[in-house]
């Protein structure tokens, strides 16, 4: 695996350079060498191309047909592996001098067109240019490298061993290290029984009798001759070694008209030709039952005729019963003192069988706690007999994963170990590297999904890949010399110096992960190695102090993250892909704008801020944004932001003014100041600077803040803009006359957000089109409006606009008082916030879901026949709320003067109270501030029925609710804060059971855990801070397996012992309770203990 992200490149690179080596067109854009020094220049280059694809060829049978072994195979990648990066520089240096010279000749003839025609030069006019001459480094350095390859062919030639020089040794490869077989005491099988009786099910599909069964240990050596005689053998009991067709007929004639099952187990192969082959003779059985077991997904879709069975992890408890068989071979009992040590392991082994069993092994009869010790706090693989039993069979694993998951896998080498994965930080890595198989910087996210099966770097497999490839972590406080062969280079939590060798390599990636800010104390040191670098990301360390002063010989970066601001000089990066946020301001020292003017390849996403600060719209213009055809998000801010340097000069300012002036005049003095030293600056108008900013046709999404929204550009919602899906407009509070752009034409427009518009008034026919009879928004499907507080009146919605909206959101627009609603065909969600203008939710006949927030005007919701969810929070005023035939989950908190609600036959699920769950961890619940007359109605015989069908039923802080009646399908209780509740009838469905400090009386909490009558109660979880004593008794909870407490001051648990029937025990933050004394031994492998408590009672589904 050591050459595999050489192969890459070298592929990669391959791939280019035939290119730009394609047939010369009219003529070279310029060259100061004569015509035959150009061509010899090519030709080496060509020599290259072909030295380079036996370089792949040979690495890649590497990588895919070979266990390298002997010392001179390893030095020999060793070798190849370097040329590749070697050539792959070349090829980029040539790749950007090509780049270089089409953008001089585009400029030239740009100057030639006239100025209506000079954005459109584009890369297709380049073709009659012709190829670039090669310069003269680049053809020294290529010769030197095929000189190089060259040698190495005559050295291995002449120096390779051979039998002649002795008898080789043959050493065991992963294949043959472990094989399975059938035979296995039954005593020694642990768990997995639901798992036999499913498999088992599956297998017999009524018939109890197999005259034959065959086990055979395939591995990912899958061939037909091979399996064949080996089954053939397990019938007969007599060997034969004839060919496939023979071997063929005459196991077709042992299973003819029989029934025959047949194992083969860890299987490999994805070829179905091979699988076909294989089965052609088994057809003849009366009954042929197969049963394959594999690692690998692809096999099991490939073999299956009916759904495939994937085995889970062991259970806890049978990961513990595991470890005390292996390690108390009679007994199985681990002593006392051995118990939180052995436990600690067996959670290390993160429940997979074979780590528990190597770890148990090596433990076995073994008293020295000081040994146990020893094995808990080693990485896995610095122990032998975990090196020599697993290493192989994760080993196997890698060897089978296809080139692309190898390539995100190895890259994990750049985690340190016990690295919690966040999916989105890890994907970002794949597609920085450009791991991910997807043809859209767009789509990354959602390929790389599709290959992150990881939660946690561990020791598991990493030591020995960061041994064997080019990855090296710099963490630490201690000064480090980077490894010659590293590439790759992560930074973590570090505060050190680095040191190079004179044969290291230039790095190829530089970075930085974690969460603490690094510092690399010889920044210039580092940045020394970086000419050649590909990738660069920096994120809270001192290296973006650094790089402004060698940027700008990083010629061959690819992609640039991390840094608040671009540097100053990044404009020969012509190659960037992705690019940093630019700031602009007015000190001198912030990023120029038009440094963007031959950065065209960007991918995916720009951001440009602080556009109130230009001074010069020429600036804009010159940033050529339209050219970046690549680009599919752009967001522009034209807040006029302050850098740090002018924040230091204000701060110098201040501390030049009289000590004694008051935080008023010191703010005036400041003004005057400033006034008098520093220069007037102009301003450009919005509108032009977002006038010369046009983009591609191509764009995908667009973000516009701080905008004055008097007017806008006139590029700004044509139809031209095919590929448009999404825009967000964010005006400012500095403009009064504002306006909403026309955006209605734009065809394929689906979510647009309008916000901070403080001025405008009327929103009219205009918003949809200036073209009379045309429909606006053939293709929006989400709607939002926010902070709009003067904006009074929507008019102009004809029948046929809008006909996909799906979802309108408003929030925070008070002087709205209704809404078209009933010119919109689809509309199903409408979510509201503080629009306290709006008194009545008329009627309709497509919401779906409504939500509404602290809209203080609202007094009444009249039916919606299709609504399905309707939540509510703080709406004071409403009074009423109208018949919902369909609605099956409602959510009403503090609605204290809410009295009359309709019929609602389908409601499961119920949540009512005065306070949100994230809001009771911050505040103490205004218990004064709910009424309970709303549930009080429910109550009553009309609408007892409602109670009656629900699922879910939750209480948050109901003072006043004293009685909770039978409630026969009830399969999940809430109870927050509920001081008032004294009868609880029977829930004879009840599954799960949350209390929050509940507040309940004793008396009442004993008759909910164990009066009641709830036969099928699986889950209790108690957060409570006042709780002292938590009474069980297990014959009333006889279905309980899950049991989550985290109770600051409980010391009483009566009844835990007897509840053997649990299979999850989790106490958190309970330091009062003697848990160990009150569990059983039995149910101490099911026990979770933390000193940290819960915070809310959702924390215990979450780990």
């Amino acid at each position: 695996m050591a050459g595999l992200f050489a192969s890459m490149a070298v592929k990669w690179a391959i791939d280019k350079l035939s290119s730009l080596l394609a047939p010369a067109r009219l003529r070279p854009v310029a060259s100061s060498s004569s015509s035959s020094s150009s061509s010899q220049g090519l030709e080496d280059l060509r020599m290259l191309e072909r030295t380079m694809r036996r370089i792949h060829a040979t690495l890649m049978d590497a990588e895919e047909h070979w266990n390298i072994r002997e010392e001179s195979a390893k030095l020999r990648l060793r070798e190849l592996t370097e040329l590749a990066y070697g050539a792959e520089d070349v090829v980029d240096e040539y790749e950007y001098e090509v780049n270089r010279c089409r953008l001089e000749a585009a400029d030239r003839c740009a100057s030639n067109c006239s100025k209506r025609k000079r954005h459109e030069v584009n890369d297709e006019q380049f073709a009659q240019f012709g190829l670039v001459p090669v310069p003269h480094e680049l053809v020294v350095r290529a010769r030197e490298l095929v000189k190089r390859f060259d040698e190495m062919k005559i050295y291995y030639k002449h120096f390779s061993l051979s039998d002649n020089d002795g008898e080789r040794r043959i050493i065991p490869d992963i294949h043959n290290v472990r094989r399975t077989s059938y035979f296995v005491d039954k005593e020694s099988i642990i768990g997995r029984e639901l798992d036999k009786k499913t498999i088992i099910q599956k297998l017999m599909s009524g018939h109890d009798h197999m005259m034959f069964r065959v086990w055979v240990c395939v591995s990912d050596h899958f061939d037909s001759t091979d399996l064949t005689k080996k089954i053939i053998v397990s019938i007969t009991k007599q060997s034969n070694n004839q060919e496939l067709v023979d071997l063929q007929q005459k196991l077709g004639e042992e299973i003819q008209g029989k029934r025959f099952l047949l194992v083969l187990d860890d299987v490999w192969n994805e070829r179905r030709d091979c699988w076909e082959t294989f089965c052609k003779p088994l057809s003849v059985a009366q009954q042929c039952n197969i049963l394959v077991t594999t690692r690998n997904v692809a096999v099991a879709r490939l073999v299956q005729t009916m759904p495939q069975f994937t085995m889970d992890h062991l259970s806890p408890h049978d990961s513990w019963t595991l470890f005390e068989r292996t390690v108390a071979v009679h007994e199985n009992i681990i002593r006392g003192n051995l118990v939180d040590i052995a436990k600690k392991i067996v959670q290390k082994c993160d429940r997979l069988p074979l780590a528990i069993k190597t770890l148990g092994s090596m433990l076995r009869y073994e008293t020295d706690e000081r040994r146990w010790i020893d094995v808990l706090e080693s990485e896995l693989w610095d122990l032998d007999n975990a090196h020599n039993e697993v290493l192989p069979a994760l080993e196997l694993s890698y060897k089978n994963m296809p080139k692309h998951l190898k390539l995100c896998f190895l890259s994990l080498c750049l985690f340190p170990k016990d690295y919690p994965l966040e999916k989105y930080q890890v994907i970002r890595l794949w597609g920085l590297l450009d791991f991910l198989q997807c043809d859209e910087w767009k789509k990354k996210d959602e390929s790389g999904s599709q290959y992150f099966l990881f939660d946690r770097t561990g020791s598991l497999y990493y030591d020995e890949l960061v041994q064997r490839n080019e990855f090296f972590r710099l963490e630490g406080h201690r000064p480090v010399e980077i490894p010659q062969n590293a590439r790759f280079m992560s930074i973590i939590d570090c505060h050190t110096s680095v040191q190079f060798s004179a044969a290291s390599y230039p790095l190829w990636a530089i970075i930085v992960l974690g969460e603490k800010y690094s510092e690399v104390t010889n920044a210039e040191q580092l940045f020394s190695k970086c000419k050649n670098l590909r990738v660069l990301r920096l994120s809270r360390s001192n290296l973006d102090e650094a790089l402004p002063r060698y940027i700008s010989s990083m010629k061959l970066l690819r992609h640039l993250e991390g840094p608040w601001n671009a540097p100053s000089g990044i404009y020969p990066l012509i190659n960037l892909h992705t690019f940093p946020g630019v700031h602009i301001c007015r000190c001198g020292s912030s990023f120029k704008l038009r440094e963007l003017k031959n950065i065209n390849k960007i991918k995916g996403e720009l951001y440009i801020s602080g556009l109130g600060n230009l001074s010069h719209v020429q600036d804009a213009n010159e940033a050529q944004v339209r050219n970046k055809v690549h680009l599919h998000f752009l967001q522009l801010d034209f807040e006029e932001e302050k850098c740090k340097h002018m924040l230091q000069q204000d701060c110098l300012l201040t501390e030049q003014l009289d000590v004694n002036f008051t935080p008023k005049e010191v703010r005036y003095e400041n003004l005057q100041y400033q006034d008098i030293q520093q220069p007037k600056y102009v301003t450009v108008p919005h509108n032009l600077i977002l006038e010369s900013l046009r983009p591609h046709e191509g764009l995908r999404r667009m973000a516009i803040s701080g905008y004055n929204c008097q007017s806008y550009p006139s590029w700004l919602g044509d139809a031209s803009f095919s590929k448009l899906i999404d825009i967000a407009i964010y005006g400012t509070d500095k403009g009064r006359q504002q306006c909403i752009p026309t955006l209605g034409e734009l065809p394929f427009l689906k979510y647009l957000r309008i916000g901070r518009m403080f001025y405008v008034e009327h929103i009219g026919r205009d918003f949809c089109s200036h073209i009379p009879g045309n429909k606006g928004f053939p293709s929006l499907i989400t709607l939002e409006f926010s902070d709009m507080p003067q904006w009074s009146r929507w008019s102009g919605v004809d029948d046929g606009d809008f006909p996909c909206l799906s979802s309108l959101i408003i929030s925070d627009c008070n002087r709205l008082s209704s809404l078209p609603t009933d010119r919109f065909s689809s509309l199903s969600n409408l979510k509201l916030s503080y629009c306290n203008a709006i008194s009545i939710i008329p009627a309709g006949g497509t919401f779906t879901y409504i939500q509404i927030l602290r809209c203080y005007g609202l007094h009444t919701i009249l039916t919606q026949p299709s609504l399905l969810k309707l939540w509510i929070y703080d709406c004071p005023e409403l009074r009423a709320v109208g018949s919902m035939p369909k609605l099956n989950k409602l959510d009403i908190y503090k609605c204290r003067n809410l009295t009359s609600v309709g019929s609602m036959p389908e409601l499961t699920t119920l949540n009512t109270g005065s306070n949100l769950e994230h809001e009771m961890w911050y505040n103490e619940p205004q218990f004064p501030d709910y009424s309970s007359i709303w549930y009080n109605t429910l109550m009553d015989i009309p609408t007892i029925s409602v109670l009656h069908n629900l699922n879910e039923l939750g209480f948050l802080c109901c003072p006043g609710i004293t009685e909770l009646p039978t409630l026969p399908s009830l399969l999940k209780l809430q109870i927050w804060k509920c001081p008032d509740l004294r009868v609880i009838c029977s829930l004879p469905s009840l599954i799960t059971l949350y209390l929050w400090d509940p507040l309940l009386k004793d008396e009442v909490l004993y008759s909910l855990l164990n009066g009641i009558d709830h036969p099928q109660l699986n889950r209790i979880s108690i957060l409570c801070k006042t709780m002292t004593n938590l009474p069980l008794q297990p014959q009333r909870l006889s279905s309980l397996k899950k049991l989550r407490l985290s109770c600051a001051n409980l010391q009483y648990c009566d009844g835990l012992a007897d509840l053997t029937l649990l299979e999850e025990i989790k106490i958190w933050g309970c330091p009062k309770l003697p848990i160990h004394c009150l569990l059983p031994r039995q149910l101490q492998s099911a026990l979770d203990i933390r000193d940290e408590r819960a915070r809310y009672i959702g924390d215990f589904d979450k780990q």
